[in-house]
């Protein structure tokens, strides 16, 4: 956002303008090649377009000059622009999907969008693990997509400009088939990362991930000790494999993310299994909220208090601002942390992303906190689509319903989007536009994802009443 010099209230002015979102409407409609005509003006812009014909030419000349003028409006930098936007297949997708978003929507806090930013793909229930916290219950036998319904998932998610997909599980290093999904999808411009439990990243395994096309693996350990980290897995001797495949995945060159659950088993640990991953020369770490659902509702009693997670949060918030490397977690609350600490400062501004300076606030308003049903979504084995992985909620089926039916109409998906609904504290807090508490977690303790996450320090009354019941 500082690159491109940010002038957040000039900026929800012109995009607010009946006029601008018209013009946004109409280049974000589809040609008759299946393009939008912004994503050929981004080409065009970067010099990797030829129009076709002398009115196509001239068209693209005066959106050309109107995307100069609104970049010295808002006093952009059009290097920045040019390279690190404009010639991105992914970020690409992701300008038309923000363009369709304000189209239909204007500027909201937090925004809305016609598409999910990502989505998470339980790709397989089969796992080679136990895992104590497993919210997919993997390893039990359930319905599967076939190869042609996975290809089929892969251009709706591109047909509607989703940018990014993530492949989880169970453990997707057991399908065979991913290699030729993601090849499907990188192709087609999507961000593709694979979480995995690391155990099967050998040396050949991560040169087809690279040659299909993943740029990020997102690595589970949790603990810079085997004994934990087995036991918690449920299988003895995989942490060493794990070390292995993460050791494997960063010498092939894709970007690695170092990823435990936290919880009061290894909240003391955190500091070692930090320096750990710097040492294994990961580029991220990326701590996740407990969520009590599936197996994990068999260790309930190791969720963090609030007083835990408030030092977890302060913890992470010193390495996001020693940016030794890139410091996130699941918890909402931590944009919330950030915004206390320092208004101004480093703040989260979404689960992947991070902002700095005098404008961090306003993105961390639009983009920031639990993305369930309104910036992401989650798509099982058998094609059901919830709101999130952590939140068993059946809003469609991609075998009997378009993609886009399903998140436009899902009354699950709707009430989701809307924070002022949410059940106290998260519904009133002034910090609820970049935290609005977990809905899963919300989900997983009342039954309700509209009600209260117990996790925050705000909400001491909804915890005290699960203690004493």
């Amino acid at each position: 956002m500082s690159q491109l010099g940010l002038n957040s209230k000039r900026l929800r002015f012109l995009l607010n303008l009946n006029l601008i979102r018209s013009i946004l409407r109409y280049m974000t409609s589809p040609t008759k090649d299946r393009k939008t005509m912004l994503e050929k003006v981004m080409l065009f812009y970067v010099k990797k377009y030829k129009p076709i014909n002398w009115q196509e030419l001239m068209v693209y000349y005066i959106i050309f000059i109107g995307i100069e003028v609104f970049r010295l409006c808002l006093r952009w930098n059009r290097q920045y622009l040019k390279e690190k936007i404009f010639s991105s297949p992914t970020l690409q997708i992701a300008t038309v999907n923000l363009a369709r978003s304000i189209a239909q929507f204007g500027t909201t806090q937090p925004q809305q969008f016609t598409s999910p930013l990502l989505v998470v793909w339980n790709f397989t229930n089969r796992c080679n693990l136990k895992c104590l916290h497993c919210y997919q219950n993997a390893g039990e036998k359930k319905e599967q997509l076939s190869y042609e319904d996975r290809l089929r998932i892969i251009d709706q998610l591109s047909q509607e400009f989703v940018p990014a997909l993530a492949l989880s599980g169970g453990e997707p290093l057991a399908d065979p088939e991913l290699f030729a999904v993601i090849k499907a999808a990188s192709q087609k411009g999507l961000y593709v990362s694979v979480a995995t439990n690391g155990t099967l990243l050998t040396q050949d395994c991560c040169q087809k991930l690279l040659e299909a096309g993943v740029q990020y693996l997102e690595i589970s350990l949790d603990h810079s000790e085997p004994e934990y980290h087995d036991r918690f897995r449920g299988i003895p001797g995989v942490w060493k494999k794990t070390i292995e495949g993460i050791q494997n995945a960063v010498k092939s060159g894709i970007m690695v993310g170092i990823a435990p659950t936290i919880t009061r088993a290894n909240l003391m640990d955190l500091p070692r299994l930090y320096q750990l991953a710097i040492d294994l020369g990961a580029q991220r770490f990326y701590v996740f909220n407990f969520i009590p659902t599936g197996r994990a509702q068999s260790i309930i009693d190791q969720d963090l208090s609030p007083q835990e997670r408030e030092e977890l949060l302060a913890f992470l918030y010193q390495r996001l601002k020693n940016k030794t490397i890139f410091t996130f977690t699941t918890c909402p609350q931590f944009g919330r942390y950030c915004l206390e600490k320092d208004p101004q400062g480093i703040v989260i501004t979404g689960h992947y992303s991070v902002s700095e300076g005098k404008n961090a606030r306003v993105a961390a308003e639009y983009i920031g906190g639990c993305g369930a049903g309104r910036a992401y979504c989650a798509v099982q084995p058998d094609g059901v689509v919830t709101p999130c992985v952590f939140m068993p909620i059946p809003c469609g089926n991609l075998l009997q319903e378009p993609f886009q039916q399903i998140w436009n109409q899902s009354p699950v998906m709707v009430q989701l989007r809307d924070r002022n609904r949410y059940q106290e504290n998260c519904g009133s807090c002034v910090y609820r536009r970049v935290c609005g508490g977990c809905r899963a977690r919300a989900y997983a303790y009342f039954g309700d994802y509209l009600g209260p996450d117990p996790g925050c320090k705000f909400n001491q009354i909804s915890y005290q009443k699960l203690l004493s019941a």
